[in-house]
């Protein structure tokens, strides 16, 4: 029976180290933005923050630069919550990644930075 019992120990402990870290809360979405558009928002000391709206070149479309824009600006608008701020420049990055031999998947993103002014 304590066999048992400590297997279960630690199944339990295993899950609460490991699920934490797999399973991410994705970044919410602003109204009005694709589903295939994905967000990274990372925090720049001290009220700043670096933003990236991308898209993976798909049947679907989605990833052309003036909709990855107009969705890193209502994302901006999220992330500054009713606060004013400055953008810097956005920068267009084209990228290719390989998750398999021979299989080639292209990814296009905008990114930038905004600093709040209040």
């Amino acid at each position: 029976m304590r066999a048992k019992n400590l297997c279960l120990y630690i199944t339990v402990v295993v899950a609460l180290i490991i699920l934490p870290n797999w399973v991410m809360a994705a970044e919410p979405r602003p109204a009005g933005v694709s589903r295939f558009i994905s967000f990274s928002v990372q925090p720049v000391y001290p009220k700043s923050f670096d933003i990236t709206a991308a898209a993976q070149h798909s049947i679907w479309g989605h990833f052309k630069i003036e909709e990855l824009k107009d969705a890193w600006q209502k994302k901006a608008l999220q992330v500054a919550n009713g606060r004013k701020f400055k953008i810097s420049k956005l920068v267009m990055h084209d990228s290719e990644e390989d998750y398999a031999p021979g299989m080639p998947v292209k990814f296009r993103s905008v990114s930038g930075t905004i600093t709040l002014i209040q």
